[in-house]
């Protein structure tokens, strides 16, 4: 770390005598003042006790002559603790001030012995200062984090425990969950009759949804026949697994039946192909003592999976914490991360497999409070998506509304916020993020109900037609409740990979985000914001706000004659040992099974080509610049498409190993390295492909071009397990999915499905690194 002394008086000292080579502490540099100095002091990891020594040398020895050891030092760098605390702080908001009691996350070095004990010896140590060290960790590569309660004084002067610190960052308080006002006209005998028309599976080989919220009353006639009692967990017995809040139980019947108001009005028979899990991760009156939000998160996986280990399910999370945001990881996002990535327990050299049980993560983005929904939609750009929702390989939701039409005889003074396939009022966005190479988000938006200005001047939550209906906790008030934001959003998108799970069981959790993010459209209200020749900048923000659009679930569930959708689940190992260096490994090469001859038959018709390349990464979160070895990412995989004006020999000029590379080395592999002659017909382009671990865009051409573009390559580009020898992981392969869709325009009578189905499988064809594609 780097440290920032003052010296004062001026000159009062030889800065020579601020270099100790030994310990490898070195004076950066000297800026000089009217009255004091400013001296920038290198101190490598571990050596801040270099300078307790020297103090203690000051207060316990002499010189020959009866002077104090290095008085020099000690009189002009009494600010040394401090500035080691502020170099270390690395959170977003401002360091606390000197005081109060505050919980601090501390990310500490990994010792050799491992996590464990890295852990106890700190807490060793800190509780004999009276710092507070709760029970949980979270373990990344050469980093574990801890929660502590301390000041900052505390912190400051327990220089010992400082020199095991790589980082200190805030810990957020959980927000407050939004609740509305319970719909007072409940009708218990609709409930009664969809519960009578309701089947629901059952079996260990049904996909099931694991819902992390405030517990589930699952006595609801609802909810009871989806969510078996030994299926309701929560993180503490004395909590008990019911719900103290409403907002899980709520939840879960939008998990289970979606909106209410049709299944309820409908008369025909229902079924509910997926089933519930329940784990209550927040108590019921205060906090989570721990906080540290990933491992509560993590404890709550284990809770479910430990019982039912082979179950197919997806996780769903509505809680999120209260505070600025800038797209970089959190301990809470990067244990999402590594979770979702499933690495084995126990590292296997010898296994080529580097993922044994990833998982799907649903999050939700977070909502803008309802309050300030008169300045929409300028607050949602300046309401930044909230923690953990900046995970690179969840599935993070935002909200837009369909909802427009109410009584206005009943409320003519009132005015909708939303118009129709807009953004919801409530839903945040990463507008503010700075523009760096974290991913966008949200991934994509679902709805979230719309609210009302009461004379354009009062906000209102509603009316009730503005809402959703879903299950009430309080069953002896009502049965029906309303409810909307994101965390209603976040639960139709749990709904739609569950129900993807029951359609294709054989597809991975990787697949499964793939489809949901294929699926998404742009409505008109959102398209509407681009100018008429929309740049670059304009594609970028619509991002920002949407995400890859609205879910639809029959654009995700089915596969028609004029949408004709080709699924791949593929292996591919990024990276090669080359003597003492890591390189880029093999291309697979996927040959597309287009029916040429329907599609040249088409002329100038236009037909669309939508990728979309979704993998899980392995984090690497701690703060040291997510450059070179400390990138975030374990890995990063591109998709290109052959050209229609390409020849095999210049395809595989624009993606070999050599331009790869240099990409790689020089830092462009995120700007666009690899030049498409077709680029002008991609909507978003390569420069915003290529954020995150999901990768999606859509080609608009001509029937006759696109019978041309022949092949999709799927190929490696830079990532910490690369750069980072000592990760030991070059040889390991991943899994990704591709998902490519035929679109034409509708009306037009051609069937693409059937020739396509008479072609496939075409299996993935490995193309070896100093091969040629042909």
């Amino acid at each position: 770390m780097s440290i920032v002394l003052e010296i004062s008086p001026k000159g009062f000292l030889d800065y020579k005598k601020l270099e100790w080579r030994r310990e490898g502490i070195e004076v950066l540099n000297v800026a000089e003042g009217s009255t004091s100095d400013l001296v920038v002091v290198f101190v490598p990891d571990g050596h801040l006790t270099a300078f307790v020594s020297r103090i203690t040398e000051y207060l316990e020895q002499d010189t020959r002559f009866n002077k104090p050891k290095n008085a020099a030092l000690v009189n002009v760098i009494e600010n040394v603790r401090k500035a080691a605390f502020d170099e270390l702080w690395t959170d977003v908001c401002d360091a606390p001030p000197a005081g109060e009691p505050k919980w601090f996350q501390l990310w500490l070095r990994e010792l050799p012995e491992g996590p464990l004990v890295t852990r106890d010896r700190f807490a060793g140590l800190a509780q004999q200062l009276g710092i507070e060290v709760e029970p949980g960790f979270v373990s990344f590569p050469d980093r574990i984090v801890i929660a502590v309660c301390a000041t900052r004084e505390t912190l400051e002067q327990a220089i010992e425990l400082l020199d095991a610190v790589a980082e200190i960052r805030s810990v957020a308080p959980t927000a407050e969950f939004f609740l509305s006002r319970l719909n007072p006209a409940e009708q218990a005998a609709w409930v009664n009759d969809l519960a009578a028309r309701t089947t629901h599976a059952e079996g260990e080989a049904v996909p099931y949804v694991a819902l992390l919220d405030t517990g589930v009353n699952s006595g609801h006639p609802l909810l009871r026949q989806g969510l078996a009692y030994d299926d309701l967990h929560a993180l503490q017995l004395a909590w008990r697994s019911t719900d103290h809040h409403g907002h899980g139980t709520q939840m879960a019947g939008l998990v289970l039946h979606g909106n209410l108001v049709d299944p309820l009005a409908s008369a025909q028979d229902y079924q509910v192909t997926h089933r519930l899990e329940s784990v209550k991760i927040l108590p019921p009156e205060g906090e989570n003592p721990p906080h540290l939000y990933g491992w509560i998160t993590e404890q709550a996986t284990k809770t479910v999976e430990n019982p039912h280990p082979n179950r197919r399910r997806t996780f769903a999370m509505m809680t999120t914490s209260i505070g600025k945001t800038t797209g970089s990881p959190s301990e809470w996002s990067a244990t999402i991360d590594r979770l979702a990535f499933g690495a084995p327990d126990v590292v296997d050299d010898e296994s080529e497999d580097a993922q044994s049980m990833p998982r799907l993560f649903v999050l939700s983005a977070g909502n803008v409070g309802w309050p300030d929904w008169k300045n929409y939609p300028a607050i949602n750009d300046l309401s930044p998506i909230e923690n953990p929702g900046q995970s690179w390989n969840a599935i993070t939701v935002g909200a837009c509304t369909y909802l427009t039409d109410f009584d206005q005889d009943e409320y003519p003074s009132f005015q909708t916020i939303a118009s129709g396939g807009g953004l919801s009022p409530s839903s945040s966005t990463s507008l503010m993020w700075p523009r760096t190479n974290w991913p966008y988000k949200p991934d994509v938006v679902a709805e979230g109900g719309n609210g009302c200005l009461d004379s354009r001047i009062h906000v209102i939550v509603g009316p009730e037609n503005l809402r959703l209906l879903s299950t009430s906790h309080d069953m002896a008030t009502a049965l029906l409740a309303e409810t909307g934001d994101t965390s209603a959003a976040t639960a139709e998108v749990a709904r739609l990979c569950a129900r993807l799970s029951d359609r294709y069981p054989d597809y991975w959790s990787e697949t499964l985000r793939a489809l949901v993010i294929h699926g998404a459209r742009y409505t008109p209200a959102m398209l509407a914001q681009l100018p008429l020749v929309p740049l670059m900048r304009h594609k970028l923000n619509l991002l920002k706000r949407y995400g890859f659009g609205a879910i639809s679930s029959d654009n995700s569930l089915e596969s028609t004659t004029t949408r004709p959708t080709l699924v791949l689940q593929e292996m591919i190992k990024p990276y090669r040992v080359e003597g003492s260096n890591i390189r880029l490994n093999t291309i697979n090469l996927h040959e597309l099974p287009w029916p040429a001859t329907a599609l040249q038959a088409l002329g100038e018709a236009t037909v669309a080509l939508r990728i979309t390349l979704s993998y899980f990464v392995d984090p690497n979160p701690s703060q040291r610049g997510w450059q070179s070895k400390f990138r975030y990412q374990s890995h990063g995989l591109r998709f290109a498409v052959k050209g229609a004006t390409e020849s095999a020999e210049e395809f595989n000029q624009r993606i070999n190993l050599r331009e790869r590379e240099a990409a790689a080395e020089n830092g462009e592999e995120e700007q666009g390295a690899f030049r498409d002659p077709d680029s002008a017909g991609w909507f978003l382009g390569t420069k915003l492909q290529s954020r995150g671990s999901i990768h999606s865009d859509v080609w608009i051409g001509t029937g006759a071009e696109l019978a041309e573009k022949s092949h999709i390559a799927v190929f490696p580009v830079g990532g910490w397990w690369k750069d980072w020898r000592g990760a030991g992981q070059p040889n390991k392969a991943v899994r990704y999915a591709l998902v490519v869709s035929l679109e034409v325009a509708e009306g037009m009578e051609v069937d693409l499905y059937t020739p396509i189905l008479v072609q496939i499988p075409v299996p993935a064809v490995v193309v070896p690194v100093a091969a040629d594609v042909s």
